[in-house]
């Protein structure tokens, strides 16, 4: 089988799971019941929500600026934030857990700031990591919620504090590995087949020392820089928890906030798994958690939607936003070769 026809059976097995989940979740539902849920929404509630969103979206931005900041490379605070929201757009219609925009983001703080690839692609390494210490780190959180809840238990909670703790385990190790001089990515690299003879793993290789050697020099030399990035993402957890606690009072409901981590737990489980933009999965969980809480599944589906139209919206804004740069930045570069002397 050849190797394409592997990958277009990999792409058909995804969605079929994602509509297999679609259907587990929506199947025998009464959307009556979802339509009165959430047209209990008022107009104020509505702007609250769309407001602590856009909070959000500039926290994240928030901490990369800080980062390029501490790397020697500053870029206007709303740019960095619109350049993290077109790697979101990518990333959120990308099979798995949200990754795969990270270029277009290295490539738009180079192409439109002149940002050095190095500079920029350390700065991404940086903001990721800390944010996948500061998402795992509150999954096992979360996981623990669900436990206390007895929403899992047995095995299963077992196996989920144990995944938790493993999938915390590598970006901790890693920013360990850089705060102690080592640089593991670029010593993995090194080992690559034909890194002699092939100049794009040459190149690879020099982007990763590169990316690596800055990112320990801020760990190293910058502490405060990586304290305040560490510390604005307990901020930016802080906000994920207000948001969801709002849509959950918003629709009606009276969780505690034990529970309301358990909620946004199931939600981050589910996108974890390999389907696009989480279709399906996110549903499926949220059905789940709220009829173990003692709500309808219109509740659940209820508040997937608002977790949809969020996502969604802010990717397809994000996919704008990088046409536009892209475009714009394309046209320039054909107008200053269309003015140069030949």
């Amino acid at each position: 089988m050849t190797r394409a026809c592997k990958r277009l059976l990999g792409r058909a097995g995804l969605w079929l799971l994602a509509a297999v989940l679609l259907w587990a979740a929506l199947h025998d539902l009464d959307w009556r019941s979802v339509w009165s849920v959430l047209t209990g929404l008022t107009t104020v509630q509505i702007g609250v929500l769309a407001a602590v969103n856009l909070g959000i979206v500039l926290l994240l931005g928030t901490r990369w600026w800080l980062i390029l900041r501490g790397l020697g490379a500053p870029i206007g605070l709303l740019r960095a934030a619109g350049y993290r929201l077109v790697a979101f757009g990518v990333s959120y219609f990308t099979p798995g857990p949200h990754f795969g925009g990270e270029p277009l983001q290295v490539a738009l703080a180079v192409r439109r700031d002149g940002v050095r690839t190095g500079t920029a692609a350390a700065a991404v390494i940086l903001d990721r990591l800390i944010e996948m210490s500061a998402n795992f780190a509150f999954l096992g959180a979360g996981v623990y919620a669900l436990i206390a809840e007895g929403l899992v238990t047995g095995r299963a909670a077992s196996a989920g504090l144990f995944a938790a703790a493993g999938l915390l385990g590598f970006p901790v190790f890693y920013l360990a590995a850089l705060a102690a001089g080592r640089r593991p990515i670029g010593a993995l690299a090194q080992r690559l087949p034909g890194l002699d003879r092939k100049a794009f793993l040459k190149e690879l290789q020099a982007l990763i020392d590169a990316a690596e050697a800055q990112a320990e020099a801020l760990i190293r030399g910058r502490k405060n820089v990586f304290v305040l990035a560490v510390l604005l993402s307990a901020v930016i957890w802080a906000a994920l928890i207000l948001e969801f606690a709002l849509a959950i009072r918003f629709l009606g409901l009276d969780f505690n906030l034990q529970q309301v981590i358990g909620v946004i737990a199931a939600a981050r489980l589910a996108i974890l798994l390999p389907v696009p933009a989480g279709l399906g999965s996110l549903e499926a969980a949220l059905v789940l958690v709220s009829q173990a809480l003692g709500e309808p599944a219109a509740v659940g589906v209820g508040l997937s939607m608002l977790v949809r139209v969020r996502d969604t919206g802010f990717a397809l804004a994000g996919l704008w936003l990088g046409r536009t740069w892209f475009d714009g930045s394309a046209k320039s570069m054909e107008n200053g070769n269309a003015s140069s002397p030949p």
